[in-house]
């Protein structure tokens, strides 16, 4: 299994890098432009963070990746592009986030074996205000409505939050499932 890090010029990217490599997950990072034809052989992608606001201009990857078939898995600026780029909505937050706080999960194979109530760490300004048409929400925070969401259809899986970031109490195990839907999903 090969993971491809799309990354948007995260701070955590590092996080994301020592978490796969700590897991044994064969991984390369590459730039946020990266087009499908240069991810031949590789079975899932995961989306950074990013200090860009999707609204304003921020950094977008190539749309065709949303519709490879591939896993993915957005954090946090990835959760907001992804949402933005298939017609959700994004916005200023109301109450922007960044300390460890308390979700609530649904049911997701992204939280399997997980308990529902767990602590994150949020580090984000903006948003997602509305969803993208067929993901349902996962997780909630007391200030983030969309803390996680997922189409499993198109087998995306997306949260606000930064699993990789050492404030989280199941970081490691979110990486893990999310693995495992790489590896049940390969062809």
């Amino acid at each position: 299994m090969k993971v491809a890090v799309i990354d948007f010029r995260s701070r955590f990217t590092d996080d994301i890098e020592m978490m796969l490599e700590k897991l044994g997950i064969e991984y390369s990072t590459l730039r946020h432009d990266v087009g499908p034809e240069d991810l031949d052989g590789y079975d899932g992608f995961i989306f950074t963070g990013s200090l860009d606001t999707v609204y304003e201009g921020g950094k977008l990857p190539d749309e065709r990746l949303l519709d490879m078939g591939k896993p993915i898995l957005g954090i946090c600026y990835g959760h907001q592009v992804i949402h933005h780029m298939l017609g959700g909505e994004v916005r200023r937050s109301m109450t922007p986030e960044h300390i460890p706080v308390t979700i609530v999960t649904e049911p997701s194979r992204l939280f399997e074996g997980l308990p529902s109530s767990q602590k994150v760490s949020m580090h984000h300004d903006d948003e997602v205000t509305r969803m993208a048409e067929g993901f349902r929400c996962i997780a909630t925070g007391e200030h983030c409505r969309y803390a996680a969401t997922e189409n499993e259809d198109r087998k995306i899986y997306t949260v606000q939050f930064h699993p990789e970031d050492e404030g989280n109490e199941c970081g490691t195990e979110i990486f893990r499932n999310f693995a495992r839907i790489v590896n049940d999903e390969k062809d």
